[in-house]
């Protein structure tokens, strides 16, 4: 259960969503998280990994849920 305040979620500025794990942005990285953290912008600080193997391995640690064609159906 998501217990995090969405107002303090950065948008994805491509789907105007809050970013869901999985998602490539330009640079090749993947989204994971939001932390239970906020930054000096008050909005959460966020965890990317850089590459699919990095965000797939960390993911199942962490037992997170992913659709990674999410992406292609937006």
């Amino acid at each position: 259960m998501d217990l995090m305040d969405d107002k303090f979620k950065r948008l994805n500025k491509e789907t105007g969503n809050y970013f869901e794990p999985g998602f490539k942005d330009a640079s090749g990285r993947f989204f994971l998280r939001y932390l239970d953290k906020q930054s000096n912008d008050g909005y959460y600080l966020e965890e990317w990994k850089k590459d699919l193997d990095s965000f797939t391995k960390k993911a199942n640690e962490l037992n997170i849920s992913f659709d990674l064609d999410l992406q292609l159906h937006q």
